[in-house]
């Protein structure tokens, strides 16, 4: 929904219920075919419908914040149990970006890559194996979900949500 970044929280149920459907009047669909990218506000209003299709439908939802914003919030709750975001957990949310670099690596020798700065001043090194990509099943439960402040709803940085791949009937 176009601008809905500006509303802050927003009651989605309240808006449907007020709509009184599913297919709020505000809301733009952005058709996509595959390999389009949509990116827009993290805040914005959006969903899907569900795929009624016999074709794998795979969504990859990415959100950057400033470390800062959330080191010791509160998240989770919504598809996984609450948690506190500590340096721990941020750090091994944040191993996908080093897991994502060393793949294109392999993938791409004559690249320079990427340095990581986290990773690069710890010295720790993310490796992409079939090891690790067999370690990632239900990485998507480690979502943030944050809750963070206003002040912080246009900062980006460095804590990835990475998303979900629906069958039909899902």
């Amino acid at each position: 929904m176009p601008g809905s970044y500006r509303l802050g929280k927003v009651n989605i149920k309240a808006k449907v219920a007020e709509a009184g459907t599913k297919r709020l009047p505000d809301a733009v669909p952005m058709v996509c075919v595959p390999g389009d990218v949509v990116i827009s506000n993290r805040q914005v209003l959006h969903g899907s419908f569900a795929n009624t299709s016999d074709e794998w439908r795979v969504t990859v939802n990415m959100s950057f914040h400033r470390r800062a914003s959330v080191l010791g919030g509160q998240g989770g709750g919504v598809h996984n149990a609450p948690a506190v975001y500590d340096d721990k957990r941020i750090r091994r949310r944040s191993r996908l970006i080093g897991y994502a670099i060393d793949a294109r690596r392999q993938r791409s020798p004559d690249e320079t890559p990427y340095v990581y700065r986290l990773f690069a001043e710890s010295g720790e090194v993310c490796r992409w194996t079939p090891e690790v990509k067999a370690s990632l099943k239900d990485y998507n439960l480690l979502d943030p979900s944050i809750r963070i402040s206003a002040s912080h709803r246009r900062t980006f940085a460095v804590v990835a949500g990475f998303g979900s791949i629906y069958r039909r009937g899902h």
